[in-house]
């Protein structure tokens, strides 16, 4: 998944959440999926025993990533690495897409599933583990917290239903889909 804010011309900001629930509207045309896997990209497995597949619930596969000296940074953490079922993701109304440069969306995407009744699993963290890549630290949303005081409340009327994007254009490879679009901040409230 691409987002057209790191061409040359863009110059607005990241939204992981809208760029997920993207994800998940254009994939829809290749077919259907028993198990979606939200991955960010510079978590790296270390251990090859891991696999990556949907159990029964939503599952945070990621509680031990090198950067948190592997361990779990809080309970309510659900980001990372995260796999659930296409009929969780519909049930939470996928991501919230008001979460612009880093942080919130996670949290977020814990409180829909809470919200929404869904017990919630996380794998063990003596396979679970993840190397981070070394990037430029995020620019840090300062209203993430008071956004995630209403989140439980909303879940049901944004983020999947609401998400708005241009489609740019859809490479196939043999391996992977990369999906460029163009998420507009200004079509979002703040």
């Amino acid at each position: 998944m691409g987002d057209s804010n790191n061409l040359p011309s863009g110059n607005y900001k990241f939204n992981k959440g809208a760029l997920y629930n993207i994800g998940f509207i254009e994939t829809q045309r290749f077919g259907t999926w028993d198990c979606l896997v939200f991955h960010d990209v510079d978590l790296i497995p270390l251990d090859e025993r891991l696999l990556y597949t949907c159990p029964r619930n939503p599952i945070h596969m990621s509680p031990a990533v090198e950067s948190n000296n592997f361990t779990l940074q809080y309970y309510t953490l659900f980001g990372g690495v995260t796999a659930m079922s296409p009929r969780h993701y519909l049930a939470v109304n996928g991501y919230s897409n008001y979460y612009w440069d880093w942080g919130g969306e996670d949290d977020d995407m814990f409180n829909r599933l809470v919200g929404a009744r869904l017990s919630l699993s996380r794998l063990n963290s003596t396979i679970a583990r993840f190397a981070t890549l070394p990037h430029k630290p995020q620019l840090v949303n300062p209203n993430r917290y008071k956004k995630l005081a209403k989140a439980r409340n909303r879940y049901k009327s944004e983020g999947l239903k609401t998400v708005q994007y241009r489609l740019i254009t859809i490479f196939k490879k043999r391996l992977y889909t990369h999906i460029l679009t163009d998420v507009n901040p200004f079509n979002y409230k703040h």
